[in-house]
């Protein structure tokens, strides 16, 4: 028996390695064994090694870095530093010639040596960042953290800070501007793009050192700026998730593509949380950061798997359905459960504040969000207690056009967390230890029991925050609660639903410059693509206004779609798409025609539960004779924007009384003028006409198209 253990041995022994790797050379160091296997060229230093695992942050972020220590002992090494007549310590010049080993790479090997020879294929690699080293007389010891901690914000901004100061002082009207030193324009800043100017945004254009730029930018106030101010690049996004994180990482803080997964992110993403984040960056922020920030705009988590060396992101979503339960009578390891009540991370209400009005103010300042999306879920707060939780997110990643995106953070958040999770601890052997921190699965204890069935033990999903491995695997995972959608969640779990929402009083559909959009400029400013498959949704909810400041110009228009949708796009009307009201008669004027409401470049899909209405034709003016005469203006037609009452209502006397004309509202017209004396021996009087309420002007134009009414509601004017 003890020859037939010592030959399995030798057969196959367990072996540790590492590679650091720093200023572009490699040394490979192995657990000090004799001989060195055939096949692998390492020193024979390392002493011990550990490693710690990364752990998922559900609430968001990037979690607990996973890390690992390498101990080594001190040698002297003839082929790196050396010479046979002048031997050298091996970690003390390795620290002499390795001043920049910070964020260097080291990677630890885990396998094993077959008859004494080195194959890689039996071997694991784990791969992290150099953070630290330490040595003495007999050794060394560097300590080392996962990729994600190259996004640390002591290492990573975004974006890059800038050099570039003004050579002259730029006064609150002035246009262009040079910064020095000479040269610097070429060497930080794009041909066009935004800068900030002390709380100052602007838009710029530049050759070489000089810039012109637009003054005044996102809701910012021009200001004079002195000589040696920086001149800051901001960084703007608008694209998916997918993309901006991979721009942050790879390009702002260094991380290897190879390391970044991007297929899964992007299949992740567009099954998940599809759709486009905005967002001006205006001063070098830490990478960390703004990943956090987006962890919450668009609710995920990310994480170092230490496995295939990679950072995966995994949408906050409802557990999968799977068919493998972990039993304590099959799979977990005798007396490892324990289970933990989480009451701080449930929420019964989420909101989150959208909009940001100027992006150079702080985050947390509520007044600088125009919106606001709150879900409240009644059962989270009357199961336990009537006590309310909250949670609070300030995004300056969804714009006031996407609450779609508000809509779905509040729902997956809200759904995620109303109940109170718990947080399960067990252990596995190595043969059940096939699933990894992020990942779902079920586990089935005498402590996994229904809260409503306390008897009752059930397989309970969860998802694993971390693994830990050694002489067994010890697991710590959350419970895996969805609540039920509520009437407000719109679909927003439906990967083919694209609704896009329009709140307020809206001129046109414009965008934050004050230019015209049609609804297809909208979808393309809140959703990446179209497929024939999908929904897509416009909604003027309750608060909407959508009208015209021109009686020529339509309210709404659709703009061109595809002809290979399946459906046609719906347009849920819940508020008001009405024309522009005319303008009423001066005396001695003329008056103006309701403007349209509605001009189509599709077939379209209406739900009206609102009012779509053609502008209301100004009122005309009238004179009454007499002794004296009366004079009468015309009131302003229904619309927005509304019809403005004409002017010159009056008459004159002891006894004259005059009532001006009035302008329109959003669906009735204004009075018209009104003037009257009683003055000997020919009394005068006389009244002008009233705008015009709804209808005058054209409702909808089909041009061509046609319309399949699902709710028709109050339609005011013509459609044809």
């Amino acid at each position: 028996m003890a020859f037939e253990a010592q030959r399995k041995k030798y057969l196959r022994e367990h072996l540790w390695y590492c590679e650091i790797e720093v200023g572009g050379t490699t040394y490979t160091i192995c657990e000090n064994v004799g001989p060195i296997p055939n096949g692998l060229d390492a020193i024979p230093l390392m002493r011990s090694s550990s490693a710690s695992p990364a752990q998922v942050n559900l609430a968001g972020g990037i979690g607990v870095r996973a890390s690992a220590t390498v101990s080594f002992n001190e040698g002297l090494d003839y082929r790196y530093f050396g010479t046979a007549t002048a031997p050298v310590r091996f970690w003390l010049n390795w620290r002499a010639r390795n001043v920049g080993y910070q964020g260097g790479r080291l990677s630890l090997f885990s396998g094993y040596i077959v008859n004494g020879a080195y194959d890689a294929v039996n071997f694991e690699r784990r791969d992290y960042v150099i953070e630290s080293f330490s040595h003495n007389a007999s050794g060394a010891t560097i300590t080392a953290k996962d990729t994600l901690k190259m996004t640390a914000s002591d290492r990573a901004v975004a974006p890059a800070k800038s050099t570039g100061i003004l050579t002259s002082t730029l006064t609150d009207v002035a246009n262009n501007f040079t910064v020095g030193p000479a040269g610097v324009g070429d060497l930080e800043y794009p041909a066009s793009g935004w800068l900030r100017l002390g709380d100052e945004v602007v838009s710029f254009t530049r050759v070489t050192d000089t810039f012109t730029i637009v003054r005044a930018q996102y809701n910012t106030l021009a200001a004079e700026h002195g000589i040696n101010d920086l001149a800051q690049l901001c960084l703007y996004y608008n694209d998916n998730l997918s993309d901006i994180m991979y721009d942050l990482y790879t390009v702002y803080a260094g991380v290897p593509t190879a390391q970044i997964n991007k297929t899964q992110w992007d299949n992740e993403i567009t099954q998940n949380l599809p759709g486009l984040y905005e967002a001006l960056i205006t001063e070098p922020t830490g990478v960390d950061k703004l990943a956090k920030e987006l962890a919450e705009s668009a609710p995920h988590f990310q994480y170092w798997d230490e496995r295939i060396n990679q950072i995966v992101l995994t949408a906050i979503k409802a557990p999968p359905t799977l068919s493998e339960c972990y039993t304590a009578e099959d799979n977990i390891l005798e007396s490892s459960t324990s289970i933990k009540d989480e009451p701080e991370m449930r929420v019964s209400t989420v909101i989150c504040r959208f909009g940001q009005r100027d992006p150079t103010k702080k985050l947390d300042d509520e007044s600088n969000y125009s919106q606001a999306q709150v879900r409240v879920t009644p059962l989270s707060i009357t199961k336990y207690g009537g006590v309310e939780k909250f949670k609070f997110i300030s995004s300056r990643w969804i714009s006031n056009a996407n609450r779609a995106a508000a809509i779905r953070l509040c729902a997956r958040i809200g759904r995620r967390f109303e109940e109170m999770p718990r947080r399960i601890s067990f252990n596995l052997d190595a043969r059940d230890a096939d699933v990894w921190s992020g990942q779902p699965m079920l586990i089935n204890s005498d402590l996994t029991l229904r809260n409503e069935s306390p008897w009752d033990r059930f397989c309970m999903p969860v998802q694993v925050l971390s693994v830990g491995e050694s002489k067994d695997y010890k697991y710590s995972a959350l419970e895996h609660t969805y609540g039920d959608a509520l009437p407000e969640d719109e679909d927003s779990d439906d990967p083919n639903y694209r609704p896009v929402y329009i709140s307020g009083f809206t001129d046109r559909l414009a965008d934050e410059s004050g230019n015209p959009q049609t609804l297809r400029d909208l979808y393309n400013s809140v959703w990446p693509d179209i497929l024939a498959d999908y929904n897509i949704v416009f909604i003027f909810d309750l608060s909407c206004v959508a009208g015209s400041s021109s009686n020529t110009a339509y309210a709404v228009s659709t703009g061109a779609w595809p002809g290979f949708l399946v459906l046609d796009i719906l347009l849920d009307v819940r508020g008001l798409i009405v024309g522009k009201g005319g303008d009423g008669a001066d005396v001695g004027g003329s008056a103006t025609v309701g403007g349209p409401a509605i001009s189509l470049g599709t077939n379209i899909r209406l739900s009206n539960t609102g009012i779509i209405g053609g502008g209301g034709d100004g009122g005309e003016d009238t004179t009454g004779g007499g002794t004296i005469n009366a004079d009468a203006a015309g009131g302003g037609g229904a619309g927005y924007i509304n019809g403005i009452a004409g002017l010159g209502t009056t008459t004159s006397g002891a006894s004259a009384v005059v009532n001006q004309a009035e302008n329109g509202g959003n669906t009735l017209g204004g009075a018209g003028g009104f003037a009257s004396n009683q003055e000997s021996p020919e009394p005068a009087f006389a009244s002008g006409f009233a705008g015009g309420d709804l209808g005058d002007g054209q409702a909808i134009a089909l041009n061509g198209n046609t319309i399949t009414y699902e709710e028709t509601g109050i339609i005011h004017g013509t459609v044809s």
